[in-house]
């Protein structure tokens, strides 16, 4: 694992610091280049509850699996009901038998969705062969034709994806705090009670409907945890846990639940971002002490960072997505920092690291516009920060958008050294950039104009296919 990161100035190189996990054994790289791509769902949050450590059973959390754990006849308490629970306790209702049971204990309601393979029929209704089989739950299943077409037609399955991918982009209409956006929150509201009305035991409704807005936290998807409430082996329950013993659990009520085991599915450390990396850049400033003076992880299209050159962060802050594929959006992250190095593999440039003028104005940005989309309706979710209360994840547009601010980048945003001094070497890129851009009718005489136009091309976009 990387230990540290330290930016020589001098050799404009990064000096990495690696430590086997193994052995313990520590070695050095250098490197002009250090892209992280770690993400930020690595580190297990597990609450610190009294008398913790006083339990005397197996425990573990969830993204911590203990393979050698047997369930069998053993009395499980689950904490927590998020994505991850969401998956693995239908198994676990399973696996522990009729002398067993799961006791989960949960914090908040969720949005769920239920999962069913024909959910995309819709979408395929002007194909004469069917491409989804009907079936009633689980992923879709594609008939042996539809493969072929997929195969060997050209651009079929380019176009498949598109149509998936546009289908996930007007889910983002949802999140706007307007009137548009309201109508659709409610036909999301009234799906997800209905699920949990016609799937779940009744004496459970009223702890899985959500009373917060639709999107303001990540959506569950299922297709089985509902069915496994109805288990004798399965209790949920919204009583928190206030303190542990050696074999049972305590709740704010007083009730003890006897435990032969407790598994977290408490989430992550998500907040602490490239955590516990010691990142030390352009006059040894430290990236987290950085981030801290500012109240949050910040960084420009949530890719790179003011004062720490050559450097790039894969999945990095107000860079997600609340409802689309984070491939799509890792895809445009690549291409873009692949642009951004082009005059360093060139040998055109020894660094490029982005003006602090130009992340403040994009992260300005970014925030005006996340005040005005759910996601800062007012629950608390693992993509705010619970003491500033500031949203260190989502980018606030639909991911189309960001592919297009991301295909030519503004490189009057950055500073590109070449021994030392400033090196204007990318004219030729510019103005390629131009060219094509101005295919789309207009003059384009520096980067504003450029993003006035992707702004006024993907408004267009995106109004009409919402009046289709």
């Amino acid at each position: 694992m990387c230990v540290s990161l330290v930016w020589g100035n001098l050799r404009s190189l990064w000096n990495c610091t690696f430590q086997d996990t193994i052995s313990g054994e520590t070695f050095k790289k250098e490197a002009p280049v250090v892209v992280s791509a770690i993400g930020t769902l690595d580190r297990p949050y597990i609450p610190n509850i009294e008398g913790s450590e006083s339990f005397q059973g197996e425990v573990f959390h969830s993204a911590r699996w203990n393979d050698s754990f047997k369930p069998e006849g053993k009395k499980i308490v689950v904490l927590g009901n998020g994505a991850s629970a969401t998956q693995f306790v239908p198994e676990l209702v399973k696996d522990v038998g009729p002398k067993g049971s799961v006791t989960q204990f949960v914090r908040s309601a969720h949005w769920w969705t239920k999962r069913v393979s024909n959910s995309f029929i819709t979408c395929h209704r002007s194909i004469r062969d069917a491409s989804l089989s009907r079936s009633t739950q689980g992923n879709p299943k594609y008939s042996e034709r539809f493969k072929l077409v997929l195969k060997h037609g050209p651009f079929a399955a380019k176009v498949y994806r598109i149509i998936l991918a546009w289908q996930l982009e007007r889910v983002f209409s949802s999140f706007y705090m307007n009137s548009n956006g309201a109508a659709m929150r409610q036909k999301i509201r009234d799906a997800t009670y209905s699920f949990i009305e016609s799937d779940a035991p009744p004496q459970y409704h009223e702890i899985l409907k959500p009373r917060y807005e639709p999107g303001c936290k990540r959506r569950v998807n299922t297709a089985s945890y509902m069915v496994c409430l109805h288990s004798p082996q399965m209790i949920l329950t919204d009583n928190s846990v206030v303190k542990v013993g050696p074999d049972y659990v305590e709740t704010k009520s007083g009730d003890r639940h006897v435990a032969d085991a407790i598994i977290y599915a408490t989430g992550f450390q998500t907040q602490k971002w490239l955590y516990p990396m010691q990142i030390k850049g352009i006059n040894g400033q430290d990236l987290h002490q950085v981030w801290d003076a500012a109240s949050s992880a910040e960084a420009y299209k949530g890719t790179v960072v003011s004062g720490f050159p050559n450097f790039f962060i894969l999945y990095g802050p107000n860079a997600a997505t609340g409802q689309h594929s984070v491939i799509f959006h890792s895809e445009c992250q690549i291409n873009y920092s692949c642009r951004l190095l082009r005059p360093v593999l060139k040998g055109k440039a020894d660094s490029i690291m982005v003006k602090l003028e130009a992340q403040q104005q994009d992260l300005s940005w970014v925030h005006d516009k996340l005040k005005h989309l759910v996601f800062n309706s007012g629950c608390q979710s693992w993509w705010m920060d619970p003491v500033t209360k500031k949203n260190t994840f989502i980018y606030p547009d639909p991911m189309y958008k960001y592919w297009l601010r991301t295909i030519f980048p503004s490189w009057s945003d950055f500073d590109i050294r070449k021994d030392g001094k400033r090196h204007s070497s990318c004219g030729g890129m510019l103005s390629m950039g131009v060219f094509i851009m101005g295919l789309a009718a207009v003059t384009i005489t520096n980067s504003t104009d450029i993003q006035k136009l992707i702004g006024k091309a993907s408004n267009w976009l995106l109004a009409n296919v919402h009046r289709s």
